[in-house]
């Protein structure tokens, strides 16, 4: 099958790397498309891709990809009754970053670049639990567990720009905002965790600490791996606000675009209704 998606790896800080997933053509009867990453052998759902309106092309763009390594994507395809028509097939790319970034799920537009200390790797822990038992009668025991877990207890070291200390705090809500406690941290090999780590903080939060007269801040985040919040729930980039304020009237929009493809992928304008 074919359709494979046209993928585009942006490394400015705009607000963060990411990956531009176009799917320009599917299926002619192609209603509506999920779109997956595979990367570490393991695949995910791209957020903001779930049961996405796909009928003369799609986009998305992935603030969760993971840096220095393959990344492939595709889609598997629906028609207007919901039924599977297959996947697309897939293309690869890779996002050459080499710092760390850490945004909140839900609004990519927080993101922060990050320097993480060595000691962060010190503290790397995936429990198994179960217990070690010992059968009456038996000359070597047994161990009887459950599954292996994500990371737990986690101390997370790291520090950022003053300028950025607000946009990190802001990830966990605010006076007029509410986030869920979680946020997705990307590091670049070889720092000794997943390339995309969806960390949950402890109940006491991060700990902010200034250093060199506010040169930078620096915070200790403990906390542990965690489900991330639904890839079906984004704020997106590029807003139909955004669109509507860069021009006069639905007419001189139209005339500048082609396509409802060509509008949604218009980033330039992402943020212009403030």
């Amino acid at each position: 099958m074919a359709y494979a998606p046209t993928l585009t790896a942006d490394l400015d800080a705009n607000p963060a790397p990411r990956v531009e997933v176009q799917f320009p053509t599917l299926d002619p009867s192609c209603q509506t498309i999920n779109i997956e990453r595979t990367q570490e052998g393991r695949t995910y759902q791209v957020r903001g891709g779930i049961s996405k309106f796909a009928v003369g092309g799609a986009a998305v763009l992935d603030a969760e990809a993971g840096f220095g390594l393959p990344l492939t994507y595709r889609a598997e395809m629906f028609d207007s009754s919901g039924v599977s028509l297959g996947y697309t097939d897939s293309a690869t790319v890779t996002l050459a970053v080499t710092d760390t970034w850490i945004h909140q799920p839900l609004s990519p537009a927080l993101a922060v670049k990050a320097r993480v200390f060595v000691a962060t790797s010190n503290s790397v822990q995936r429990v198994t639990p179960g217990q070690f038992v010992i059968p009456e009668g038996a000359s070597v025991g047994m161990w009887i567990g459950g599954q292996r877990q994500g990371i737990q207890g986690l101390q997370f070291q790291f520090r950022v720009d003053p300028s950025d200390a607000d946009t990190f705090q802001n990830m966990f809500g605010s006076y007029s905002s509410d986030y869920p406690g979680v946020v997705c941290v990307r590091t670049p090999p070889p720092v000794r965790l997943p390339r995309t780590l969806f960390l949950s903080p402890s109940q006491s939060g991060p700990v902010e600490t200034a250093q060199a007269n506010f040169q930078y801040i620096t915070y200790v985040m403990g906390g542990n791996e965690s489900r991330p919040p639904s890839n079906a729930i984004i704020i997106p980039l590029l807003r139909r606000e955004d669109l509507d304020a860069a021009y006069a009237t639905r007419g001189a929009k139209n005339a500048v675009y082609p396509s409802r493809l060509a509008q949604d992928t218009d980033y330039s304008k992402a943020g212009l209704a403030g």
